[in-house]
């Protein structure tokens, strides 16, 4: 029996290329929402362009704030890579979350200020799923309403039937075991524990901080040292958002 195999790497990120398109082309699966807000945020698609420096300086020297993550994310660079890479995938879409209470007197077209990322991810249009992340709150919003505001105006766009959102009929989280606000977080906006997935992801190897959480897998395996990492899986499914989720995700926005 003869068979080939034609698989190609995916083309690599170029330096000229990390800021992506102009005009900036989402390129994302579903329709992109009008402006998803609350009376304290609201998520417009991020555009390196437009919020990446101001988002660098929410987060410089707080870079250890990405320890759980399965990503570097040591220079600006790897965000912007990370960025372009979102974009190339149709599945994904990353927001930029601005938090309308706080104005920025530099940008103030904004009606705020940037407060962090926020994305939808591994969206599957024939089984109507997505997942939420990352969510990355930058340190000085940490601890207020953002990140609730953020993924309860997600929800709505996710779970919400047509034509006031997408009817999908499930959205997943994952966190490191250790991450303790993201999963807090989840339990707060009604996402339901479903178990613990082992070895989910790898970690890379950073120099300017630690990653956590990370354990050493067989020698010899494909990881090349790099150290894997189990999540703990949650989800809001259609009927949790019909039976009690929506008003859990409003209340949130209440507040």
């Amino acid at each position: 029996m003869a068979f080939i195999n034609n698989y190609e790497p995916r083309t690599p990120i170029l330096d000229h290329e990390l800021y992506g398109p102009e005009p900036y082309d989402v390129n994302f699966v579903f329709h992109v929402p009008p402006v998803p807000s609350s009376t304290k945020v609201r998520l417009v698609p991020f555009v390196p362009r437009v919020h990446a420096a101001a988002y660098f300086d929410g987060v410089r020297g707080y870079e250890s704030m990405y320890q759980h993550m399965p990503v570097a994310l040591e220079h600006p660079s790897d965000l912007l890579r990370l960025t372009e890479d979102f974009r190339r995938n149709t599945s994904d879409i990353l927001f930029a979350i601005i938090d309308t209470t706080r104005p920025d007197d530099n940008h103030p077209e904004w009606d705020g200020s940037i407060a962090g990322i926020i994305g939808l991810l591994d969206t599957n249009v024939d089984h109507l799923t997505t997942g939420i992340g990352p969510v990355i709150v930058l340190p000085a919003f940490q601890r207020t309403h953002v990140g609730s505001h953020a993924v309860g105006l997600l929800l709505k766009h996710a779970l919400e039937l047509p034509p006031a959102g997408l009817g999908l009929r499930r959205v997943r989280w994952c966190a490191s075991p250790l991450n303790i606000p993201s999963n807090n977080l989840a339990k707060r906006m009604g996402f339901k524990f479903e178990g613990v997935s082992r070895w989910k992801l790898t970690l890379p190897k950073v120099e300017g901080y630690a990653k956590v959480g990370g354990t050493e897998g067989r020698d010899g395996d494909a990881g090349n040292g790099r150290l894997g990492r189990d999540s703990n899986e949650y989800a809001v499914c259609w009927d949790d958002w019909e039976n009690g989720g929506r008003a859990i995700a409003e209340d949130a926005l209440s507040r």
